[in-house]
Order: structure tokens, then sequence, then C-alpha cells
């Protein structure tokens, strides 16, 4: 099997970066900076929404503990 071992590569590219405030500050939605990069052409490429990436890191990390797990 094949294991992540960092980066294989990396270049420089010329995109817009955007932030804005997005949220409406409740606890369920609360107020944060949003990060979105676009290409010159006005097509949105990526949104780094810190409220979603904790989602995105807990459904990460349950899934290598559950691969971790060896059969008893």
């Amino acid at each position: 099997m094949e294991r992540p071992d960092g980066t294989r590569g990396a270049r420089v590219i010329q995109v817009i970066e955007t932030t804005a405030l997005k949220g409406l500050g409740t606890e369920k939605d609360p107020a944060r900076e949003v990060t979105q990069y676009w290409s010159l052409d006005g097509k949105c490429l990526a949104t780094f929404d810190p409220h979603l990436a904790y989602h995105n890191i807990e459904f990460e990390c349950k899934n290598v503990k559950e691969s971790l797990i060896l059969p008893a």
C-alpha cells in the first residue's frame, strides 16, 4: 500500500484571492473569514471556510482512527 509522504511537487500559478466575512454570528453559523481563490476569468477554484473545515477534519480523523483499529 502506498502511503502519503508529503508534497511531491509545487508550482507558482496566478489566481485571485478574496476574503470575506461570512456567517450570521450564531452558534450554528458563526461569523468567520472565508477565503476564496478565483481564476483570472472569474471562475471560483476553491473556498476555504474554517467552520466547514472543522467538520471535514473531524470526519477525516474518524476515518483514520477506524482504519488503524485492528480486528480482535
